[in-house]
């Protein structure tokens, strides 16, 4: 699915490995139709392992609560490879404001490009601004990506009942090279909505 993201928008923009343009941008409300669209480029797999059934298409109330994010309690980060469609990767804060739930989408036909690697790299540096110390999630335990993810920032699964749930403490994990450059685009954004308020 082809985006363009004008100009003026909010973005940061990177080379992944193997050479593919990556531009990151923290989701709008106007995003909404791509979610929308973007149901239809996960697989019934992927799809289950992002909400739990294979939905084939998502109600206004679940747009919406994907797309209105306040880019605070609820971050919501959008990932393009060139002028296409890669992923979302997003954290709401639970009742506790030093913790999160994190969970990312990567489109089938983008995975195993470092596109949720990013994501969740992004998630972090804002997370850690924002004084989160910890994120959870639960995954499918056949759920390549997230064991290959863990492996890959030296995190063990645990594992009940074919689930993977794990809680990553946000101090044991590196920072990276353009954590500061996330964190200001987030910012621009946060700025934008309140002055739009």
């Amino acid at each position: 699915m082809k985006i363009v993201i004008p100009a003026d928008r909010p973005k940061y923009e990177r080379e992944l490995p193997g050479g593919f343009d990556l531009t990151l941008s923290p989701i709008l409300k106007t995003d909404r139709e791509f979610f929308e669209r973007g149901i239809e480029e996960l697989s019934v797999e992927s799809r289950f392992a992002r909400f739990g059934q294979g939905v084939s298409n998502l109600s206004a109330q679940e747009l919406d609560y994907l797309s209105d994010v306040d880019q605070r309690s609820h971050v919501a980060w959008g990932a393009l490879v060139g002028d296409e469609a890669a992923g979302v990767g997003r954290y709401i804060t639970t009742g506790d404001p030093t913790k999160a739930e994190i969970a990312l989408t990567v489109l089938d036909s983008m995975q195993r490009r470092g596109v949720g690697r990013a994501l969740f790299e992004a998630l972090i540096a804002v997370a850690r601004h924002d004084g989160i110390h910890e994120f959870a999630f639960e995954a499918r335990s056949d759920n390549e990506a997230v064991v290959s993810l863990m492996a890959e920032i030296e995190v063990a699964p645990l594992m009940t009942d074919g689930v993977i749930e794990r809680t990553i403490r946000l101090s044991d994990l590196p920072t990276a090279t353009h954590d500061g450059a996330l964190v200001e685009v987030i910012e621009e954004v946060r700025s934008q909505k309140e002055s739009s308020s």
